[in-house]
């Protein structure tokens, strides 16, 4: 007889007395400790589960008395029914109650013990039972979690396979993972064959916080290329808390490859530690996006060889139109006023002819990037052509956008370029158009309108900011010249 790992078993006598609970003690001898239990003083449910009898002895009258209003451990007990003379024509009817053994007259050891032994048998079955339905429902509950990693993943995958616009992309890829996770933000470095990065930080921080999560990635890549990165960009990402810490703090850091080439890494921000499962599953599901990261990589790379010029890195001519365009159309619906600046390097030429070419390729990029960085974040610079430069000011007016084109001025003029060597001194001439609610204008007039302003600053000896006349100055300046005339 097998018995049982967990606890010394033990057969409980409910009712029985006299003889029939003698025999039922000797039969049992140390194989289990027997305790009597009065029909009156019933045990509770807690106590039956502590206990876990392997079967509860009990004689007919007991069962009688019971079987109406039993307690549910009763019904669900190993019961074996020993009955007494003159009741063996009740045997069939007994089992059919439920009960695992029906003892009659006389009472034997053996059967006793065979009675045991069927006890022991349908305990190990319930065991086995048990341990099959744990098993089942601890697969069933494996199977639904990873039927919900499988949702996650493709939810990740399609909201980030709708889009080649990267800020867009992990802008969303931020609210997926929130979903899991307990993330703050989502910032993004990625690399292309040239030195340059694409840094990508959300919007909406401070000052302080968006400088610290730029030098965090810069140091990041060079950590992950084993070289320092040269120059850089950074792009806006939608979202953001302007009271976030100014430090980084807690990321998962996820590294990025396509194939045997390494191209970018993602920092999820994180508010507490996850656990090595969860870490598992946020790698795995960002792992999976590398394909659409890399088309979004190379569509932002295509995208700026369209639209950018290829020597200073800013905005090109086919750019500034089109922008132009829109902008005008903008302010003209919004009844707002913007400004448009001209601005050309002085005497490049000569710059040209003394120092090189190469000098002069070097010329068009520092005052590219030196006017650029004097710029705010709304404005937009582009290559006119040539040593041109075009700047767009959206909600500027004439006075605003003239001190801008004179701080601008001042800082190409004080920022020298250093060049094999050498130190090459730069100046620009700049004209300013301002477009006016209400005025009639077009991208040609208002570009025209900047150059005559552009040619007036030359005129009048360079390194200067003019302003193209408003419509009114105009009338009054026909109106005179008409006067004398006649």
């Amino acid at each position: 007889m097998r018995k049982s790992a967990r606890r010394p078993s033990t057969v409980w006598l409910l009712g029985l007395a006299g003889q029939p609970a003698k025999r039922v003690r000797q039969a049992v001898g140390t194989l289990a400790e027997v305790r009597r239990i009065d029909p009156r003083d019933l045990p509770g449910q807690p106590e039956y589960d502590r206990a876990a009898p392997l079967a509860v002895f009990l004689d007919l009258a007991a069962w009688r008395a019971l079987r109406d209003d039993a307690p549910a451990w009763l019904a669900g007990a190993r019961r074996v029914l020993v009955l007494a003379e003159g009741e063996e024509g009740l045997h069939d009817e007994v089992l059919s109650q439920g009960f695992l053994a029906c003892l009659t007259p006389p009472l034997g050891k053996a059967r006793i013990l065979s009675a045991l032994e069927a006890a022991r048998e349908n305990e190990s079955a319930l065991e086995d039972i048990s341990r099959l339905l744990g098993e089942a429902q601890r697969e069933r509950d494996m199977l639904v979690q990873e039927n919900g990693r499988l949702a996650f993943f493709q939810q990740l995958m399609a909201r980030a396979m709708s889009s080649l616009e990267l800020p867009a992309v992990l802008a969303g890829l931020r609210e997926d993972l929130g979903l899991a996770f307990p993330v703050s933000e989502v910032l993004a470095v990625f690399w292309g064959a040239s030195p340059e990065c694409e840094l990508f930080v959300a919007e909406g921080l401070s000052t302080q916080a968006r400088s610290a999560r730029t030098d965090y990635l810069l140091d990041l890549a060079a950590r992950l290329r084993g070289q320092p990165s040269g120059q850089f960009r950074t792009h806006a990402v939608p979202g953001g808390d302007q009271a976030a810490p100014v430090a980084p703090g807690r990321a998962l850091l996820v590294p990025l490859r396509h194939g045997e080439e390494a191209f970018g890494c993602l920092s999820v921000l994180i508010h507490r530690d996850l656990s090595r499962q969860e870490q598992e599953t946020a790698r795995q599901a960002l792992q999976q996006l590398a394909p659409s990261l890399k088309n979004g990589l190379d569509y932002l790379l295509i995208k700026r060889r369209a639209d950018r010029d290829g020597l200073t890195g800013l905005f090109n001519r086919r750019t500034l139109d089109a922008r132009l365009d829109q902008e005008l159309k903008r302010h003209m619906r919004h009844r707002e006023g913007f400004a448009l600046i001209l601005a050309d390097i002085d005497h490049f030429k000569k710059v040209n002819d003394v120092h090189g070419h190469l000098a002069g390729d070097a010329a068009l990029r520092h005052a590219a990037q030196t006017m650029d960085a004097g710029l705010r974040t709304t404005d937009f610079l582009a290559r006119y052509g040539g040593e041109e430069f075009a700047a767009i000011l959206p909600h500027t007016g004439a006075s605003q956008a003239w001190m801008l084109a004179e701080r601008l001025r001042r800082r190409v003029g004080a920022h020298p370029l250093r060049y094999a060597g050498r130190t090459i001194a730069l100046t620009v001439s700049m004209g300013l158009a301002a477009f006016v609610p209400g005025q009639a204008a077009t991208p040609a007039s208002l570009l025209a309108q900047a150059d005559q302003a552009l040619y007036a600053s030359k005129h009048a000896g360079r390194n200067r900011v003019s302003i193209a006349p408003s419509r009114e100055e105009l009338r009054e300046v026909y109106r005179e010249g008409a006067l004398q005339a006649g």
